[in-house]
């Protein structure tokens, strides 16, 4: 039997699964070098092959449970347009998972990432039951770090440009 992708959602936002129709958005705001810099696996141009190319990883992926890939979504949206995705990636044993996240470059700076992220960490946390949640980041990307550490992600290290940060669940301590 299937499960059902989770919805979640915060004062602004719905967190559900990609869907076909989230394509077009999905090409407008990612095909942007200031959002293809930033992330692993995103190259610019990105084409519409690139688009479908992700939706079935991301479709494959929460078949196999080893990532949740999250569209942000305005709640009161008319219609509905992705603007940005927040996902979590669990390593091998299910107890650890990588964040990731990215928003539309005409969101930044309104704290639609920091709420989507605090959503998607206490999923892992309660729903997950993950021990604790991992990101990277560019060190010169500074709006990518603010969303971490305000969502009380604390930096273990900087190397090669990138900065690792992580939280555990309080829960397991």
């Amino acid at each position: 039997m299937a499960s059902t992708f989770p919805v979640l959602y915060t004062q602004r936002l719905m967190l559900r699964q990609l869907h076909t129709d989230d394509l077009p958005a999905l090409l407008k705001y990612v095909n942007n070098p200031h959002i293809t810099d930033n992330i692993v696996n995103f190259p610019y141009p990105y084409l519409e092959y690139h688009a479908v190319h992700r939706l079935s990883y991301v479709y494959q992926g929460f078949v196999k449970k080893s990532h949740y890939v999250f569209a942000m979504i305005f709640r009161d949206a008319e219609p509905e347009e992705l603007v940005g995705e927040v996902s979590l990636h669990l390593n091998g044993t299910g107890s650890v998972a990588e964040i990731g996240y990215w928003i539309g470059e005409p969101f930044w700076g309104q704290g639609i990432t920091t709420e989507a992220v605090e959503a998607v960490i206490r999923f892992g946390f309660e729903k997950l039951a993950l021990a604790s949640i991992f990101a990277e980041c560019h060190v010169d990307n500074k709006g990518s770090e603010r969303v971490l550490v305000r969502n009380h992600m604390v930096k273990q290290e900087d190397k090669n440009s990138v900065a690792k940060y992580i939280i555990h669940n309080p829960a397991k301590a």
